[in-house]
């Protein structure tokens, strides 16, 4: 994937500290009684600091002495503060791959200081953007936090990736369309309440974090196309906004229009075969190419215009987790209201039939939105030139105990998309293409 930008939060995330963020509260609603705010005004502080500016306003008094009491609780807390066993070689690898890094933080500047010197990581960052370098109705959640790190660096949302524990480092990540990583097992440092909010991926903790990042920095997107001039072009910009384009690997396979020239134009690699050989000889040529560069992550993507690109990363997903071996996109477990029922029909027939060769029922065998981590795909022996290569898929991955997952996706019907694909007269023959190849 093309990430330029790495946006970190603070606690939770890269350090933890015995005193919980519930323990924090308690002790200003402590400090609050003591100078004279009563409980019915101070109410339970969620979240903390902004509550500080409500009982300002409530009570008149001046905000920066109510500030300066978290301040002060929080410098305390970093004091007994601790680095997350693997923050450092994930600081280290962004490092390598040219990444920038930055600090997006709901701590106060001081205390964030303090945590960083003193367990020096505060090199790495080019940017600490706190709390207190921003108004108070613009600290995260709210998007403007993010937005003041992208106006710095310059660099497009969707090329930049958010890492926290929290649903309060998802919610602006996805408000402003940048990638998410959530933390899941870090619980000190955590908030004091809980935000249900889907990232794009998960890890459990900064060692996982740091195998995810190999895996999605060298994902290959192996895009087979055949006479596509007509939606190759939005295709290519659309997996450009995610991708780089030294890894997305249109195989031109004998088009006899501009398929070519324009997948050129956007400066991706071109294979070009120079006669038709049919889908699954495409993607054998995209998945051996994309195997010898070394990739570590591949998804296979139709130049039709049929797919979304934030389906591809929802398909990834549990591949780059490490949760599985291949991911094929279902378009009968998502939105199936464009889907005419022939192709549903068809799709059914087709399913059973592999799976009766796989040993295992998939219920969209014929997706073209799949990926595969490095093992699974140089396990798979594609031998059908033309759309049988997608049961073949399904067959090779579960014959070589590939872990295999479905991942709901929305596929985009449009007249020419309608053209493309299997038909009935498609069906019959990657039918008997499986029988004999069985019998052989």
């Amino acid at each position: 994937m093309d990430i330029r930008l790495a946006i970190f939060d603070l606690d939770g995330t890269l350090i933890g500290a015995p005193m919980t963020f519930m323990e924090i509260k308690e002790k200003l609603k402590e400090k609050l009684l003591e100078i004279g705010i009563s409980q019915e005004i101070i109410g339970d502080l969620t979240p903390m600091y902004e509550s500080l500016f409500r009982i300002a306003e409530e009570t008149g008094r001046d905000v920066n002495e109510l500030k300066k009491l978290l301040e002060e609780l929080e410098v305390k807390r970093v004091h007994e503060s601790f680095l997350f066993e693997g923050t450092k070689e994930v600081l280290e690898f962004l490092k390598s791959q040219g990444i920038k890094l930055a600090i997006m933080t709901r701590n106060c500047r001081s205390a964030t200081l303090k945590a960083l010197e003193m367990h020096g990581i505060k090199d790495y960052f080019e940017l600490i953007l706190t709390r207190d370098d921003v108004s108070w109705r613009e600290v995260k959640p709210n998007e403007m936090h993010i937005k003041k790190i992208l106006e710095h660096f310059k660099v497009p949302s969707t090329k930049t990736v958010v890492i926290g524990d929290h649903g309060y480092d998802i919610i602006p990540a996805k408000k402003v369309g940048a990638l998410s990583v959530l933390i899941t097992e870090h619980e000190s440092g955590r908030m004091s309440f809980s935000i249900e909010e889907k990232a794009d991926f998960e890890v459990p903790t900064m060692k996982e974090l740091l195998q995810l990042f190999r895996r999605i920095l060298n994902t290959y997107v192996v895009v087979p196309a055949y006479n596509e001039e007509h939606t190759i072009g939005k295709v290519l910009d659309d997996l450009l906004m995610y991708f780089k384009s030294e890894h997305i690997i249109v195989v031109n396979d004998g088009s006899r229009d501009k398929t070519e020239e324009i997948a050129k134009s956007r400066g991706v690699r071109v294979l070009t075969h120079l006669v038709n050989r049919g889908l699954g000889g495409a993607l054998g040529t995209g998945i051996k190419y994309a195997l010898i560069k070394g990739a570590e992550l591949i998804i296979t993507f139709d130049a039709d215009g049929q797919h979304l690109v934030e389906d591809a990363l929802r398909v990834m997903k549990p591949v780059a987790e490490g949760k599985a071996d291949l991911a094929i996109g279902s378009r009968l477990r998502g939105d199936i209201s464009q889907m005419p029922f022939i192709k549903r029909f068809g799709n059914f027939v087709l399913d059973a039939i592999t799976a009766v060769f796989a040993g295992r029922y998939v219920s969209d065998s014929q997706s073209g939105l799949r990926c595969f981590n490095k093992e699974c795909a140089s396990k798979i022996r594609i031998t059908c030139d033309r759309y049988a290569v997608s049961s073949e898929i399904i067959i090779e991955a579960s014959k070589n105990k590939c872990r295999i997952v479905e991942v709901p996706i929305r596929a985009i019907y449009t007249e020419y998309a309608m053209k493309k694909g299997t038909n009935v007269f498609e069906g019959i023959k990657i039918a008997l293409n499986l029988l004999f190849d069985k019998l052989r």
